[in-house]
């Protein structure tokens, strides 16, 4: 665990696994006049409940279970909830994460690193559209 993890976090993240995890593909109530989708965790509960924390160090966590191929899936569709990032693509395999895992899953490690370091100190959460947003 590095000193950013939260334990609790980790202790949630624990019991994810790729099988578990349900999302809904929705127009962003926010953005009338875009009819792009957005991500929504619906279950398990526990990660539902943690997309919508708001903690930037949840971020990093959820990058590390990108290299488990039993929990990457997971990790993908919590990571493009909570960024908007890569939407597209989760919701293209949603009927297919082993695809995703086997295209995409290798490398989804190293793309969401590299996404993340230069922006780590300039994100923040919007509360009111539920996402991590660039700051400044």
């Amino acid at each position: 665990m590095t000193e950013g993890e939260d334990p609790q976090v980790r202790r949630t993240l624990d019991g994810v696994a790729t099988g578990d995890v349900e999302f809904a593909s929705m127009r962003d109530p926010s953005d009338r006049t875009s009819l792009e989708r957005r991500i929504l965790v619906t279950a398990p509960p526990e990660l539902a409940e943690l997309t919508r924390t708001g903690d930037p160090r949840v971020l990093d966590q959820l990058v590390e279970l990108l290299g488990e191929p039993d929990r990457a899936w997971a990790a993908q569709v919590a990571l493009s909830a909570m960024t908007r990032r890569d939407e597209k693509t989760t919701e293209a395999f949603a009927r297919m994460p082993q695809d995703w895992l086997e295209s995409l899953g290798p490398g989804a490690q190293a793309r969401w690193q590299a996404w993340l370091a230069p922006r780590r100190g300039r994100l923040g959460w919007d509360g009111e559209r539920g996402m991590f947003v660039e700051r400044g």
